[in-house]
């Protein structure tokens, strides 16, 4: 999977130099807080209740970062391909006994735990010659999630992993503030009747040149799945700051 992303990476950087000025690269450098975080894996002929990362234990905030690279092969079009890593390890003492992935923990047992959850996304947006009102553009990407939820206390651990696809719809809007400043809403997230994913952010965007850009505002990373392997649902909250340079 690693060699896979690497492979595209490099071919988005071979297009960016064929195509001076249609390539931008942009960071995001974020705090992550957690607000609801339940587990239970699995989920089918389980009696344990649910785990709560943030009510039973307590989560500390973590440190998250994303990397996008985007190409337009056409002023219409945009190719991105992005890469957004999140660890975050809950600790604290369990209220009730657990089974989790074939190993008991018991109430009152001290728990080190780590939610894993990295995000690689391959998307598309078409931006619309003129605005419909502040929607700019539409598109969709395939996402590829990298997760582990891993409980331990001393020698004994348990973990679920999972590598999945998950297809998603996009669309961003634009409401101009002045020349050099826009307020911005970026929304992509799809539901299905196993679970969801939600990918929302609203700031600011302030231009500073022609080839620099800089942003801040807020993101909220929410869904989960819900089958007979692994009931998992967080809602991750950002603050954030980045920057975006055209080449």
């Amino acid at each position: 999977m690693k060699r896979n992303i690497i492979l595209l990476c490099m071919m988005l950087l071979s297009l960016a130099l064929w195509a001076q000025g249609s390539f931008r690269i942009e960071t995001e450098l974020s705090a992550a807080i957690s607000g609801y975080n339940d587990v239970r894996s699995p989920n089918k002929d389980n009696n344990s209740p649910l785990l709560s990362f943030t009510d039973e234990l307590s989560t500390d905030p973590g440190f998250s970062s994303r990397l996008l690279l985007h190409y337009m092969p056409h002023p219409r079009h945009q190719i991105t391909l992005m890469a957004a890593p999140l660890t975050l390890k809950p600790k604290g003492s369990l209220e009730n006994t657990i089974d989790y992935e074939g190993v008991t923990f018991n109430a009152g047992e001290e728990i080190d735990a780590e939610y894993r959850f990295n995000s690689y996304r391959l998307g598309y947006r078409y931006f619309f010659p003129k605005r419909l009102f502040v929607l700019k553009s539409v598109g969709a990407a395939a996402k590829i999630r990298d997760a582990e939820i891993l409980l331990k206390n001393g020698s004994k651990k348990s973990s679920k992993t999972n590598i999945g696809f998950v297809p998603l719809l996009n669309f961003d809007l634009g409401y101009p503030i002045m020349e050099e400043l826009e307020l911005v809403l970026e929304a992509e997230g799809l539901a299905s009747p196993y679970g969801r994913a939600e990918d929302v952010y609203l700031g600011l965007d302030f231009r500073i040149n022609h080839k620099l850009n800089m942003r801040a505002g807020y993101r909220l990373l929410e869904g989960g799945s819900d089958n007979d392997e692994v009931y998992t649902f967080a809602a991750i909250h950002y603050g954030t700051i980045g920057f975006s340079v055209r080449l």
